[in-house]
């Protein structure tokens, strides 16, 4: 579960770069396709633009978060469904970027397809800023916690766990002799 090791040797099929960039996919400053579909990044600008607009009308919290997540939510797997049809129609395989890009994650990992940082350090310390942020809001609640005062918190806390575990891992991986599994 994520130490997986890259062991079947893809066939070798037409040059692919990974990072060319490729329509329907966002392109970094540095010119390179990223991982995020432009589907995704439309979706989260709906689903902000959605939460202004109901903000202006003073619609209740509570109906706000679930009509901006379903708002967001609609358009990313609209678009990407088109996006994924358009590609088909083309000829192209839809998961063909992923697939690339995870495959150069595993070569430049040694063949480790999950996150390796450069520095784990400020990783784990970074996760640890996070716990600590979600407990500063717990420990100063005057009043009673209600629901949406809990979900900011739980967030940070399942952030900030998953930054330590990342960390953690990167320098078990690099403690490992290269030949050991």
């Amino acid at each position: 579960m994520g130490n997986e090791r890259a062991t079947e040797q893809p066939e070798p099929e037409a040059q692919h770069d990974p990072y060319a960039p490729r329509p329907g996919y966002v392109t970094g400053i540095d010119g390179r396709t990223d991982r995020t579909t432009t589907a995704a990044a439309l979706g989260v600008g709906a689903a902000l633009v959605t939460s202004f607009v109901l903000g202006f009308f003073r619609v209740p919290e509570w109906v706000v978060w679930p009509g901006v997540i379903g708002v967001g939510v609609v358009v990313w797997l609209v678009l990407r469904a088109r996006q994924r049809r358009r590609d088909r129609s083309e000829g192209r395989s839809p998961d063909a970027v992923a697939r690339a890009r995870d495959r150069a994650i595993a070569d430049a990992n040694g063949g480790r397809r999950f996150f390796v940082a450069p520095n784990p350090v400020v990783v784990i310390v970074m996760g640890g800023i996070f716990i600590a942020l979600a407990a500063v809001p717990l420990t100063l609640a005057g009043d009673p916690l209600s629901l949406s005062g809990l979900i900011t918190p739980a967030i940070l806390v399942i952030c900030g766990a998953f930054f330590v575990v990342q960390g953690v891992g990167t320098l078990v991986v690099r403690r490992r002799p290269p030949g050991s599994h």
